[in-house]
């Protein structure tokens, strides 16, 4: 199993070293490496995968920052051993999901402006406080009836807008074909247990204190600079969170 090859798209939109990077974590996810197994060198990675030992370094410094991976000098890179204080929860695109219920999904844009950068938005994005971002609210449905509510700031771009119909769109991928050189290509996401507000209960037609999984990410674009910030409520009464990792 280690030995199988999986091949690097380099007329792909998605950089390479991304692509690397997710080969690398679906091996250590799937057991065919694990905690404790030292992974090939940045050389024979090189070699294996027909890219740079700069390309290969920048996979790895991507894995040891999700902390699937470390390094020890004149030893080699290790995959992680889990962390028993952390977990980490992957979400599926909500249409393919919903689909996989029997249900319809569907995704209501609530608003879509640009407006001046408050301060928490300008520090995750990385710009001055008050330069112009797009801001969007979206509600996430499921045969009408609203499941999540998600709220994002984005890098604005005045000479590739992102169209606001765009942003109905139920899947990314299509909005990636189209603007896969500004669009988001990884995220860091931060999962937590909350409450709803009054407005976010409005928004999921719930009753204000219906507990709720709060999802804040940032996106990062292809040279890893971030290109938006936000946070999606899930309703608790709707989800829940399931996590599979082998026993040591």
């Amino acid at each position: 199993m280690k030995n199988e090859k999986m091949v690097i798209d380099k007329n792909s939109f998605i950089p390479p070293y991304y692509q690397l990077a997710q080969i690398l974590e679906q091996q250590i996810r799937s057991g065919q490496y694990r905690p404790g197994d030292t992974l090939p060198s940045e050389a024979e990675l090189s070699e294996k995968y027909g890219l740079s030992r700069m390309t290969v370094r920048r996979s790895l410094s991507q894995l040891a920052r999700a902390g699937l991976i470390y390094s020890e000098q004149g030893k080699g890179t290790f995959v992680s051993r889990p962390r028993l204080d952390r977990a980490v929860f992957v979400m599926e695109e909500f249409h393919t999901e919903m689909a996989a219920r029997g249900l319809v999904s569907s995704v209501r844009l609530m608003e879509a402006r640009v407006v001046p950068a408050p301060q928490k938005a300008a520090t995750k994005l990385q710009v001055p406080v008050g330069e112009k971002v797009l801001y969007i609210r979206r509600s996430l449905l499921a045969d009408g009836e609203p499941m999540a509510y998600d709220r994002k700031y984005l890098r604005y771009d005045r000479g590739r807008p992102i169209l606001e119909n765009e942003l109905q769109y139920q899947a990314l991928p299509e909005m990636v074909e189209k603007h896969g050189e500004v669009l988001p290509v990884s995220s860091q996401m931060t999962l937590q247990a909350t409450v709803l507000n009054e407005e976010e209960a409005r928004a999921l037609r719930v009753a204000p204190g219906t507990p709720a999984f709060l999802l804040e990410q940032i996106l990062f674009d292809n040279t890893e600079r971030p290109a938006g910030w936000g946070w999606c409520l899930y309703r608790g009464d709707r989800y829940q969170l399931s996590s599979q990792s082998p026993i040591f």
